[in-house]
C-alpha cells in the first residue's frame, strides 16, 4: 500500500453471521459488525510503532479463480477489494507500518506453478534471505517446503493468537502435529473459504421435474447421500442424442455435471478419514465399513454410463467443463467450490446452494470439505522479528474477520453470486463446520486418495483391495511427517 492517503475511510456496518470455530458442534452466533473506526477493545493493547516498515506479503497472483488479493494501492470501487484496502490502511495506521503484497507468477501449467510458489521460498531461505515477511504457499504440491525446516512453528510466536475466534480453529488445529503449526488459516486469505466443496441445484429444471428442492432436508438434518441418490435417479435423459458421452452441441441431459476431484469432498463430508488422531501421533482408519459403503455409494451417484454422471475437471473456459454443463441446464446437480456461485453469475436458470450430504441422519452435522490445495499462511524461519510479523498479522487477521469476513460473504458471494434466502441459509451451514484433510495438506495420503478417486469415478468395485494396497505407502509418508515434526 505504498503512496496511499492515510485518511480512513469508514467501512459500511454490515451485519454478519460469525461461526464459532471451538469445535464441530458449533452453534452459528449473530454479532453486530461495526465500523473499522469505531473504538475496539482489541486495539487498547496495541500500541506497537514500527516507524514505517514494510511488511511485504508473498502471494500467488492467481490461484483458480479464487480471491487471494491481500493489497491494493487505492479504492478500486469493487465493495471486497475496498474493504481489503481499508483493512490494511487501518492497521497500517495504527501500527505504522506499511503493507505491500508481492505477487509472484511461477511457472505455468498445473502442479508445476503451486510447485514454483513453494520452491521460491525455499530457494530464499537457503541462501540466508527473508524477502518476504509471510507467504502464502499451497504447501501440498510440495509438502517439502513445511518437513524440511523452512518454515516456522507458528505457535512459537505468542503474538499471533490462535484460539481466538479470528482464526480458523478447526482448520489449524487438524493442520497441528506434536504441538507444532507450520501453515495456517484465517480470514486474512480467502481461499480456503472459495475452496469450499458444496452442491449447486438448477432450480428450474426442478421446477419442471415436479421435485422439491432439497432445503428443507437440509434443515431438518435429513440430507444424505441415501436422498441425494433419490434425486439423481431417473434424471439422466439422452433426449435423442446416441449416447451419454459429452457432445457440446448435443442434447443429453445428466444427473449431475462432477468435478472429477469431488469424491474424496464427499467422503469426508459423510464423515471418513483415511489417518485419525491418537495421541501424539496417528493411526490408519481407512478401511471400516462406513468408508466401504461410503465409495459404493458414490460409485453410484457418479456413475457415467447411466448418465447420472459427467464427470469433467474443465471450468468454464471450454464447452466440455462442469461449469459449462450446468450452466446450460444439461446437469440438475454440480459438484463444485463456493467460488463456482460467481463464475456462474451469468447462469439463466436460478440455482440453489446446498451443503453435501451426511452419510446418514445419524450423522451429527453437515461437514465442509476445503480443498486441499489451498494456500495457507507461513512465515519464512528465516524472519528477523518474529514478534513484529505475528503482531502485523494477528492485527490484520481480526480486523478481516471483523470487517472484510462480513462482505465477503454477505455482499460478494450472498448477493452477487447466490440468488435466493433459502441458498444464504445453506451458505451459513456450509461456513459453519468447515475442514480439511491434514493427510492430504502434507501429502501423507495423497496417493490413496487419488486411487480411491479412479475407484469411484471409473464404478470399480475394488474398494478394499484399493485400500489395502495404499496402506504400506501411507504408513511410510506418515513416519516421514511426523520425524518433521518431532
Amino acid at each position: 500500500m505504498n503512496n496511499k492517503n492515510s485518511l480512513l475511510c469508514l467501512i459500511l456496518t454490515t451485519t454478519a453471521l460469525i461461526s464459532s470455530c471451538s469445535d464441530s458442534n458449533a452453534d452459528t452466533v449473530t454479532e453486530t459488525v461495526t465500523t473499522s473506526s469505531q473504538t475496539d477493545s482489541f486495539y487498547d493493547s496495541l500500541n506497537a510503532d514500527y516507524d514505517g516498515y514494510e511488511f511485504t506479503f508473498f502471494n500467488p497472483t492467481e490461484q483458480f479463480n479464487c480471491y487471494i488479493r491481500l493489497d491494493f494501492e487505492e479504492q478500486t470501487g469493487e465493495t471486497l477489494d475496498d474493504a481489503v484496502y481499508e483493512r490494511n490502511s487501518l492497521i497500517e495506521d495504527k501500527l505504522n507500518c506499511t503493507i505491500t503484497e508481492f505477487q509472484f507468477e511461477g511457472d505455468t501449467g498445473w502442479g508445476t506453478q503451486q510447485q514454483s510458489l513453494c520452491t521460491h521460498i525455499t530457494q530464499m531461505v537457503m541462501a540466508g534471505d527473508c524477502d518476504y515477511d509471510a507467504a502464502y504457499l499451497p504447501v501440498s504440491f510440495q509438502p517439502g517446503v513445511v518437513t524440511g525446516g523452512y518454515l516456522t512453528d507458528l505457535y512459537t510466536i505468542p503474538e499471533l493468537q490462535f484460539g481466538e475466534e479470528w482464526w480458523d480453529n478447526v482448520i489449524n488445529d487438524s493442520l497441528t502435529i506434536n504441538g507444532k503449526l507450520y501453515t495456517a488459516s484465517s480470514p486474512l486469505h480467502f481461499m480456503s473459504l472459495d475452496l469450499a466443496w458444496v452442491l449447486l441445484f438448477n432450480q428450474d429444471m426442478m421446477d419442471e421435474l415436479a421435485m422439491e428442492y432439497p432445503y428443507d432436508l437440509v434443515r431438518e438434518g435429513k440430507w444424505t447421500l441415501d436422498k441425494f441418490n433419490e434425486y439423481i435417479t431417473g434424471v439422466a435423459n439422452l433426449n435423442g442424442d446416441s449416447s451419454f458421452t459429452w457432445d457440446s452441441n448435443g442434447s443429453a441431459v445428466y444427473g449431475i455435471a462432477e468435478h472429477t476431484g469431488s469424491p474424496t469432498a464427499f467422503i469426508y463430508s459423510a464423515g471418513n478419514q483415511l489417518l485419525e488422531r491418537d495421541g501424539e501421533s496417528f493411526k490408519f482408519v481407512g478401511n471400516t465399513e462406513r468408508m466401504y459403503n461410503t465409495v459404493d455409494k458414490l460409485r453410484s451417484l457418479f456413475n457415467v454410463s447411466s448418465g447420472n454422471a459427467y464427470q469433467s475437471n474443465a471450468a468454464m473456459e471450454t464447452q466440455s467443463g462442469y461449469l459449462y454443463a450446468f450452466s446450460v441446464d444439461r446437469a440438475l446437480f454440480i459438484t463444485c467450490e463456493l467460488k463456482a456461485t460467481l463464475e456462474l453469475r451469468d447462469m439463466n436458470s436460478t440455482f440453489g446452494l446446498l451443503p453435501l450430504p451426511k452419510y446418514d441422519e445419524s450423522q451429527p452435522d453437515y461437514i465442509t470439505s476445503v480443498n486441499h490445495i489451498t494456500a495457507f499462511l507461513t512465515i519464512p524461519v528465516t524472519q528477523p522479528d518474529m514478534s513484529r510479523a505475528g503482531t502485523i498479522l494477528n492485527a490484520l487477521t481480526y480486523e478481516s474477520w471483523k470487517s472484510v469476513l462480513p462482505i465477503y460473504y454477505d455482499v460478494s458471494v450472498s448477493q452477487k453470486g447466490l440468488r435466493n434466502d433459502d441458498s444464504i441459509e445453506m451458505l451459513d451451514i456450509v461456513r459453519s463446520n468447515r475442514g480439511v484433510q491434514f493427510s492430504e495438506v502434507f501429502g501423507i495420503t495423497t496417493e490413496l486418495s487419488t486411487s480411491i478417486q479412479t475407484v469411484v469415478n471409473s464404478n470399480q468395485d475394488t474398494i478394499a483391495s484399493t485400500i489395502d494396497a495404499g496402506i504400506p505407502k501411507v504408513e511410510e509418508n506418515l513416519k516421514k511427517v511426523l520425524e518433521a515434526f518431532e
